[in-house]
């Protein structure tokens, strides 16, 4: 197990599927909820997402690039639909461009030459969606690596960068839960919309159980899913466009600033 990689039970059954998570922290019960929903023995939080090559793991949330990256060791069988009216229903999301409130930038144009926080390079909406945008990380001061949408949004606030892309779901999750973080930041630009991170099983998982999770996705409903702002789930959008930008050669999946 790595050494950032922690077990929680979810439900007591033995021979259950195995789920994982790779995906934000403050999700984390999110994940969990849903998890015991698919029946899953299991929840793995943290980890690398390689590790969903290797065939140990059946479930699990984690973002569209590493399910390009991963060439078909894992199937995308759902997608949660958000509750935001910009999106009409569809498994889409979009990065809000987030600043501190004090700060003189009003686009994303103001922006070059400054501090620039991503949360790592796995992810769409905190990564590649800005990379693709920029083209080359230089089009910022300095580029640093966060570790999470979460710590992005506080180095922000704390005035240690200037802006970062921040999950739409993340961010509407952490202006609900923290005051002090409404008062501090502001989103000057949204990038996207973008098909939303999925939920995807092993390739080589049973056709059966396949059919019978994404069964049980497509119906789920619950508090626990409105207070994460979803609506419920539905089948996966096409992951083409990520695709189209994740495997260029030119733009490698590593660190911007090592």
């Amino acid at each position: 197990m790595p050494a950032n990689e922690v077990r929680i039970s979810v439900v007591a059954k033995s021979g259950g599927i195995r789920a994982a998570t790779f995906l934000a922290p403050c999700n984390r019960r999110l994940y969990e909820f849903i998890a015991n929903a698919c029946g899953a023995s299991e929840l793995a939080v943290g980890g690398a997402w390689q590790t969903l090559g290797e065939g140990g793991i059946d479930l699990a949330f984690v973002g569209s690039p590493p399910l390009v990256w991963l060439k078909g060791a894992v199937e995308a069988i759902a997608a949660p639909v958000l509750d935001d009216a910009r999106f009409g229903g569809r498994p889409l999301y979009s990065s809000e461009v987030v600043v501190r409130n004090d700060s003189p930038y009003g686009s994303f144009e103001d922006l070059r030459g400054t501090r620039w926080a991503v949360n790592e390079p796995s992810s769409w909406s905190g990564y590649w969606v800005v990379l693709q945008r920029v083209r080359v990380w230089s089009y910022f001061g300095e580029v640093v690596e966060s570790g999470s949408h979460s710590r992005s949004l506080r180095l922000v606030a704390g005035g240690v960068v200037d802006a970062a892309a921040i999950d739409c779901q993340v961010l509407a999750m952490e202006l609900r839960d923290d005051p002090v973080l409404t008062r501090r930041l502001r989103v000057i630009e949204t990038l996207g919309p973008a098909p939303i991170q999925p939920v995807v099983v092993r390739a080589s998982l049973d056709v059966a159980v396949k059919s019978d999770i994404q069964a049980r996705l497509l119906g789920l409903s619950g508090d626990l899913l409105t207070a994460h702002f979803i609506r419920g789930f539905a089948p996966p959008p096409d992951y083409s466009p990520i695709a189209e930008v994740v495997t260029r050669p030119a733009t490698p999946p590593q660190a911007p600033n090592g």
